[in-house]
């Protein structure tokens, strides 16, 4: 027994993954016998488990795969769970041995589950990403700009992306755990930022900018859905240390079950004979759901047999030791962990668990129209690349320079790979700049005529388009030396020669630099990850497989 275990955790009071009042908690030991059972959650990768339950066509696809190497048979059942703490609480009774955590909760709980062997948590699959089910909403801000130095509310099943939105602001935002964000947010008004799931994120900013009307909180806006932040916050599946060393050939099944179910579920989906309404019954409680459900399914991405590889890989730049790593550090340094927690990674050889899937690879597909992004990102003024700017990166270079050494800007380039892999669904677009100095010196010194003057632009930004086009080559270089697999189609170049002055204009020209530090400065190429969320046109269909 534990008495109130996980109540003196600040995780616990704040999140609502327990009740308020201290209880008892009953942690039984698993026993040999005890049942494959798996929990079910408001998510859209549990409609993957409802469909490999549905008898409709025969038996079910758990029913054809939970056999063991040894060719035992055994029944996988599923629960859902309508509260975190019930979940939890299943847990540490053993009468579900598997439990559904996020990266983040994974570390805030470990402190606690970990207290016992037989509690400890061994992550054994990763169903995916949020991928458009959440975002971010801000009351009369219209960027992450305005992030830095505020404070942002998340429950702990978004906790992922407040650490990173935390990480990439230019002041750390403090980050308080709710119960519940949405509520948060409407009924707290020095509330200026908050993660929410899209769809009350919708009902909060009426679509657009909220009114204050029909439930609607006045000058809120979506500044951020996890359509762009589309690696950071992960679905995954632990199971109790004590029932995997009891039961390793059931849980490798479980796991081979559920890798044939993703594939089967998806071939089913394209021939559109996935029962929703089923599904909705078993994740939601309530067959009338069905739309609910396939919105849910509509905000997350699985990631195949590959994906599941990579995420195992500590070498993988997402992989689980990487975001737990990452994540942690950033939980003790804005105080909601007192030190970083040991955490047993995934220990499954999920290639093997994987052979009998039809096609063992999973497409790397353009995910970008690029022309049709260059476009969009050179159609928008300054101040709206200021706005879709979602993380940036900045290196100088000198007078006259063409090239840029890998050995040189290998630490920048590292940087803005990162961010590209943590935002894939945004674009990255190089955005290089001239110094305007020499212009200035020519309209207002020599007197330069306004076709001199065009020529000239158009000369800055042919040579910005040049120095943008090398930049890129030299990042495209050192993802392969990293051996990060990157979507090309993702990378933009934007010659912005000086159009974009670091001072500014006055007077329909650049400001004079006021120090030589700014005139150094001005010579520079920007790593933009932008928000492309609301250009269709810049998203090419997607093939997962």
């Amino acid at each position: 027994m534990i008495r109130s275990l996980l109540m003196a955790s600040g995780f616990v009071l704040a999140t609502g993954a327990l009740p308020a009042v201290a209880q008892d908690y009953q942690v039984r030991d698993c026993r040999a016998d005890t049942a494959v059972t798996l929990p079910m959650i408001a998510t859209g990768h549990d409609a993957i488990t409802a469909h490999a339950t549905d008898e409709l066509l025969g038996p079910s696809i758990f029913q054809r795969f939970s056999t063991t190497e040894n060719d035992i048979d055994f029944s996988i059942e599923t629960r859902r769970f309508e509260t975190r703490e019930d979940q939890i609480a299943a847990y540490l009774s053993c009468d579900v041995p598997f439990m559904r955590v996020t990266h983040a909760e994974m570390s805030m709980l470990a402190e606690y589950t970990g207290q016992l062997d037989a509690t400890r948590m061994q992550p054994v699959f990763f169903f995916g990403w949020s991928n458009g089910a959440d975002a971010v909403v801000a009351r009369d801000a219209s960027s992450l700009e305005a992030l830095s130095g505020a404070k942002i509310a998340t429950d702990a099943a978004r906790l992922d992306l407040a650490l990173q939105l935390a990480a990439d602001a230019g002041t750390a935002p403090d980050i308080a755990l709710v119960e519940d964000p949405a509520a948060h947010f409407a009924n707290t008004p020095d509330a200026m930022f908050s993660i929410v799931p899209t769809p009350q994120a919708n009902v909060l900013t009426a679509g657009n900018v909220g009114t204050g009307a029909e439930g609607s909180v006045n000058g809120a806006r979506q500044v951020i859905t996890t359509t762009s932040a589309n690696r950071v916050i992960g679905d995954l599946l632990v199971v109790r240390k004590d029932f995997m060393e009891q039961s390793p050939e059931r849980v490798r099944a479980t796991v081979r079950a559920y890798l044939k179910a993703e594939e089967l579920f998806r071939e089913d989906a394209k021939k559109q004979i996935v029962d929703f309404a089923r599904a909705a019954e078993m994740v939601l409680g309530d067959p009338a759901l069905e739309d609910e459900m396939k919105t849910l399914w509509s905000g997350v991405e699985t990631v195949g047999l590959s994906g599941q590889t990579a995420w195992a890989d500590s070498q993988s730049a997402r992989s689980f030791r990487n975001l737990v790593n990452s994540g942690q550090n950033r939980m003790v340094d804005t105080g909601l962990l007192s030190a970083a927690v040991a955490l047993d990674w995934p220990d499954l050889d999920f290639v093997s668990l994987g052979d009998d899937l039809w096609d063992k690879r999973r497409v790397q597909t353009s995910s970008f129209d690029r022309d049709a992004a260059t476009e969009a990102i050179k159609a928008m003024s300054n101040e709206e690349i200021d706005d879709s700017t979602i993380a940036e990166v900045t290196i100088l270079f000198k007078p006259n320079q063409a090239s840029f050494p890998i050995s040189e800007y290998r630490s920048a380039f590292e940087t803005a790979l990162e961010k590209s892999q943590v935002y894939a669904g945004g674009v990255l677009s190089i955005e290089a700049h001239s110094s305007y100095l020499g212009y200035l010196k020519g309209v207002l010194k020599q007197g330069w005529e306004p076709p001199r003057q065009k020529r000239e632009v158009a000369s800055l930004r042919n040579t910005s388009t040049a120095r943008a086009l090398a930049v890129r080559e030299a990042l495209v270089q050192t993802a392969n030396e990293m051996g990060f697999a990157i979507d090309e189609s993702q990378i933009t170049v934007n010659g912005r020669g000086i159009e974009d002055p670091l001072g500014g204009f006055c007077n329909d020209l650049p400001c004079p630099p006021k120090t030589e530090k700014e005139w150094r400065e001005s010579r520079r190429v920007v790593f933009r990850v932008i928000g492309m969320e609301s250009e269709a046109e810049v998203f090419t269909p997607l093939n997962d497989w």
